[in-house]
């Protein structure tokens, strides 16, 4: 039983030397795995950093336009300006009007700006609406004689800027951008906390910082959001 216990025992402390197949199984596997992670972290790096230069104008962007969002009195476009203007419109007395010609009229003689909004036929009058980023135009026609009264909304560039941030009355195009900025700020935030977590010097502060954040940001929901 001895002899037998001896040469289990030797064949557990079996050492392996550098020119044992084993050992450069090992090392292959260890040298492809470190390459692998090395990889990983350039990409990473590469990724963070292009993505954060294409999408540093949309960060300013929607930063400046939040702050204005978060304080509209310091701004001076909670309140909009209006003006007034009459007019006629013989186009809007035909039995069948012509709704091109009207919508061209107004944005010619009436300064209606923005995409049509609604364009509603009553039996006596006729209501357009025209909207676009910090700006909307409302218009009533009466069809007996073709008087026309429209209204022209303004919020100024600040509230253009606003409503840009909200992509209110935008239209497609703009929403698409927001979208787009929007992945980009996604792929940036997590690109930045990937790399903090490969580097494990400074992987546990970046988990207790982003603990410590998402605690404020619940703390503040919970305790002071009606």
């Amino acid at each position: 039983m001895q002899p037998a216990a001896s040469a289990s025992r030797h064949r557990r402390e079996r050492r392996v030397w550098p020119g044992d197949p084993e050992f450069r199984s090992t090392l292959m596997s260890t040298d492809s795995s470190h390459h692998r992670r090395l990889a990983f972290k350039k990409w990473s790096r590469t990724i963070h950093i292009y993505i954060s230069m294409l999408g540093l104008l949309a960060v300013i962007f929607f930063s400046v336009t939040g702050i204005m969002l978060n304080h509209e009195e310091w701004f001076g476009f909670a309140t909009p300006h209006i003006v007034k203007k009459e007019g006629t419109l013989p186009e809007a007395m035909d039995k069948a009007p012509d709704k091109l010609a009207i919508v061209e009229k107004l944005r010619k003689d009436f300064s209606a700006t923005g995409a049509l909004d609604s364009f509603e036929i009553e039996d006596d009058h006729l209501t357009l609406s025209f909207k676009s980023p910090g700006r909307h135009t409302d218009v009533t026609i009466q069809r007996a004689d073709g008087h026309a009264e429209v209204s022209l909304e303004s919020y100024g560039f600040s509230g253009r800027f606003v409503d840009l941030h909200r992509g209110t009355d935008a239209g497609p195009g703009w929403r698409l951008i927001i979208d787009i900025a929007g992945v980009l700020l996604l792929v940036t935030c997590a690109t930045g906390l990937l790399l903090w977590c490969l580097v494990p010097k400074w992987r546990p502060l970046g988990l207790v910082a982003l603990a410590i954040c998402l605690l404020g940001c619940a703390v503040v929901y919970f305790a002071f959001v009606p």
